[in-house]
């Protein structure tokens, strides 16, 4: 099954915050008091964003981080790879530098190839701003 990581959930809550309040500075120590994120994991992952592009950082007493770009322009998969890495389906995807010990009889390759490349289509054309626009589920739990 497909899983969204908490490192990811995680950025897609502070994207949020920071979209509500895009003239505020934000400091990881803010989004974890506020939002009762982990203060450690939370300040990896704005620094990930902010290497990504999708953040920019001011230093200093006073500073924190801000979104640069419009969830609009930003695709779950780059905000999610941003934080991840590059997004695989399995552990034999062949566009991968990884091996299978299993390839020279593997039958499957190719489809799990291909729909790995529909999931990450799928992913590329849904941007953050339209996920964060969608009506939260009460209650839900995972």
């Amino acid at each position: 099954m497909v899983r969204i990581s908490k490192r990811v959930e995680y950025a897609l809550i502070a994207v949020q915050f920071m979209a509500s309040e895009p003239d505020r500075l934000v400091s990881s120590r803010d989004l974890s008091e506020t939002l009762a994120l982990p203060s450690g994991l939370i300040a990896k992952i704005l620094q990930r964003l902010a290497s990504a592009g999708l953040l920019e950082s001011e230093q200093g007493a006073g500073g924190g981080y801000r979104l640069v770009r419009d969830p609009e322009a930003i695709s779950f998969l780059e905000l999610s790879e941003a934080v991840e890495g590059r997004t695989r389906l399995a552990a034999c995807d062949t566009s991968g530098t990884g091996s299978c010990e299993r390839s020279d009889v593997c039958t499957v390759a190719g489809p799990v190839h291909l729909l790995g490349e529909r999931i990450v289509g799928l992913l590329a054309g849904t941007t953050v701003g339209s996920l964060l626009r969608s009506s939260p589920v009460q209650g839900a739990h995972r």
